[in-house]
């Protein structure tokens, strides 16, 4: 067995691509349970992880195609002094710091004891200590160790070092709410939690020495290659892997607005640069006194099951969500992997959901160099045995992948007013770059310059900044239109002037354009033309037009020369795996379940069981996320529903989300079972249902909206229309499945 590539032919598409968003763990509730709070991002990037993300995708798909070769470690040089790894290592340590509020709290162990006549959907235990963690992380059945063993095939473990409850000195609100939780609140938490866990190893007796020495365990990764020599095997000065758990639920289980939503995110991203270990100033916050920094980091709740650990850590090692991130709509995503709401499966052997995850899809598994399977190449076809999705066994499959011709994508951009292109910003999570000219010695610069914008509103800025230290410290120049306001919004697709001015006092100068945006929703930045540098003897000017920039000018790498529209060739294919209620999949069979008494028990839920057999997900690399909601029908990793007619009530209404729509997403030689599902609604009760019928055998692309229903479409998907077939030609006895895949020449 190989592990599976790409080849294809292009193919033109002409897309109109919307503003790039980034990727919480789901909430437990959907749109149908009326969750208590509106999902965040949660998958928030840091000042280095876009760049990473971009650099390993482009190592991947170079492998794919068989134009690069990774090393024995995995990695892939893209560039001089430029790498990616394409794998994750054989194994990990996360340091886990468990930490309780102080003020109000709350403490650990005070979560109610959920009353089961009313709520099976709360997990509790009595005690909350550390042998609980060390089980949930470490015990030898139903772990995080063992998951994560199980989802590899062995190919990786991690190991958590959980350290005991300590206090820090906040109470949740100050850390959670709403209002601060991502305007420094989390990252305050984190600090806090790292210092608090410093001192009460001082107290316990620890000198500053043997601190030091057991936190060096956790840092043997440098997993940004920050002296850029391709060696990702060595210490960095951030712990690889922090997980902080913090007392009390968690708000995407229901949980107050002061609670902390579990998430995945860098702390103190915004000081990379001035702050950090020695030689590798990356931001962060320092544990104590020690040598150690955290910057990557998770945090979950006191209560959380299985899944939301699981969940969070597939983010820290790389992995996007697949849920529809805006809370407008679910895609089919479903309960059919563990970075949608397969985080929320559990297997009924303790009230409570999501204890128990199911697998990782098929790209999940790719994306970490864990997928074992064959390729079906254009114009082939074989016969392939596909096993439960979990296992591997030699001549067999885990999945397998069919290629579709590439697509060129093109994104339109603004006409540059002047020649023939204008400068871009760039548009992505996590960028902090630079359009910078240096100025000659003159008394006042005066800047003018056409620009055309579409920021995040508040979240996302560009700076006018100028330095008279030869870039040491910057200060913000002065626009009559602005102030000292960085820009934010959106010009309404406009081209408008824009112009700044500052006193130098005779003396040379810098003048930039910084872009700098968070890391969650990304729109299509800054374009700027004609723009002019002016003083006593100084005229600069650039447009985009010059190949190179013109003397004196320098552009960070996300400033590029935009002719007003951008042509990206992606890649796109199909997975093709086998479901069955096997290893971690059990739970498809007891987990999936409705909040359908949202009136009279909203904390109640009826379990159902989703159907085994051929799941064929669709990968197009198009798109940046799964969020339908934005593309309806299309995603970047979306699974095919093989019987799309809508799960309707008695009186036509549809109130059942997409997680429960997937549930007969499979194809297969089976029956997809009646499934009826009696919900409250403020006119009373109905009861949609879908009936009993013989499972399709056949998976065929050949129309395009084979897949698609107007009246589903978020949670339908638009396939290739390239004529694929794939056909279940045998159910044997193992659970492992015969498929015909036939795949046309492109």
């Amino acid at each position: 067995m190989k592990n599976i590539r790409l080849a294809g032919a292009a193919a033109v598409v002409v897309l109109a691509l919307t503003p790039l968003g980034a990727s919480a763990a789901p909430p437990l509730k959907d749109a149908q349970g009326t969750p208590q709070a509106a999902p965040r991002e949660d998958n928030l990037s840091g000042p280095f992880s876009e760049k990473q993300k971009a650099l390993r995708a482009e190592a991947q798909k170079l492998v794919r195609s068989g134009k690069k070769k990774p090393n024995a470690k995995g990695v892939v040089q893209l560039a001089e002094n430029s790498f990616a790894e394409t794998t994750t290592p054989k194994s990990d340590k996360i340091l886990t710091i468990l930490s309780e509020f102080g003020g109000t709290g709350p403490k650990h162990n005070q979560i109610p004891e959920p009353d089961r006549t009313k709520d099976n959907s709360t997990l509790w235990t009595k005690d909350f200590g550390l042998a609980h963690y060390e089980n949930l992380f470490n015990g030898p059945a139903f772990s995080m160790k063992d998951y994560y063993e199980k989802q590899s095939n062995g190919k990786y473990s991690v190991t958590n070092s959980v350290q005991n409850w300590v206090t820090v000195p906040g109470n949740a609100a100050s850390y959670g709410a709403n209002t601060v939780e991502q305007k420094g609140g989390a990252w305050n938490y984190i600090k806090d939690t790292g210092n608090s866990w410093y001192d009460s190893q001082l107290a316990a007796g620890k000198t500053p020495a043997q601190i030091d020495e057991y936190l060096a365990q956790f840092d043997v990764w440098d997993r940004y290659d920050f002296d850029g020599d391709g060696n990702f095997n060595e210490p960095d000065g951030y712990i690889d892997h922090f997980q902080a758990v913090h007392a009390g639920e968690g708000e995407e289980a229901g949980a107050s607005e002061d609670a902390i939503w579990s998430h995945r995110w860098y702390a103190f991203g915004n000081q990379a640069g001035t702050s950090g270990p020695q030689g590798n100033l990356a931001g962060g916050t320092r544990i104590g006194q020690s040598k150690y920094w955290i910057g990557d980091y998770t945090t979950e709740p006191e209560n959380g099951g299985l899944g939301v650990f699981a969940h969070e850590y597939g983010h820290d090692l790389g992995l996007p969500d697949f849920y529809d991130t805006t809370n407008k709509a679910e895609n089919g995503t479903g309960f059919w992997t563990i970075m949608s709401a397969g985080s929320w499966l559990g297997r009924n052997e303790i009230q409570g959901t999501g204890d128990t995850p199911g697998n990782f899809g098929p790209e999940e598994k790719l994306n970490l160099g864990w997928l074992r399977g064959s390729n079906v190449p254009l114009g082939a076809t074989q016969t392939r045995t596909l096993n439960p999705s979990q296992f591997h066994t030699a001549g067999q499959d885990q999945a397998v992948r069919v290629d579709l011709p590439n697509k060129t994508v093109r994104t339109v951009f603004p006409t540059p007013v002047q020649g023939r292109k204008a400068m871009w910003s760039g548009a992505a999570d996590g960028l902090n770059g630079s359009l910078t000219a240096d100025v000659p010695a003159t008394p006042s610069v005066t800047v003018s310059a056409q620009m055309n914008w579409a920021i995040e509103q508040d979240y996302d800025f560009l700076y006018a900044e100028y330095s008279l230290d030869g870039g040491k410290t910057w200060k913000l120049a002065t626009s009559p239109e602005l102030g000292t306001e960085p820009l934010t919004g959106s010009s309404e697709g406009q081209w408008k002037t824009v112009t700044y001015q500052y006193e130098t006092g005779g003396k040379a100068s810098q003048f930039r354009l910084r872009y700098a945006t968070d890391g969650a929703v990304t729109e299509n930045g800054v374009f700027v033309d004609s723009l002019t540098i002016k003083g006593k003897r100084v005229n600069m000017k650039l447009n985009g037009e010059p190949k190179n920039l013109p003397k004196g000018f320098t552009a960070d790498a996300n400033w590029t020369a935009n002719p007003g529209y951008l042509d990206t060739t992606t890649d796109r294919y199909y997975l093709i795996e086998n479901r069955q209620f096997q290893g971690y999949d059990a739970v498809l069979k007891t987990g999936p379940y409705n909040f359908g008494n949202r009136l009279t028990k909203p904390d109640w839920v009826t379990f159902f069981s989703y159907t085994p057999g051929m799941l064929v997900w669709y990968v197009d690399h198009a798109y940046e996320n799964n969020n339908t909601s934005q593309h309806p029908g299309a995603g970047r990793v979306l699974p095919v529903d093989a019987r799309i007619s809508p799960i309707v009530a008695e009186n036509g209404l549809m109130p059942l989300g997409g997680r429960r729509q997937a549930y007969d997403a499979t194809f297969g030689l089976g029956t997809w079972a009646k499934l009826c599902l009696p919900t409250e609604t403020n006119t009373g009760l109905v009861t949609p249902c879908a009936p009993a019928a013989p499972q399709a055998p056949v998976f065929d692309d050949s129309n395009p909206d084979a897949y698609y229903s107007t009246a589903l479409p978020y949670h339908s998907v638009k396939v290739a229309g390239h004529g694929v077939k794939a056909t279940v030609v045998k159910q044997n006895a193992d659970g492992s499945l015969t498929v015909t895949i036939a795949n046309p020449q492109g």
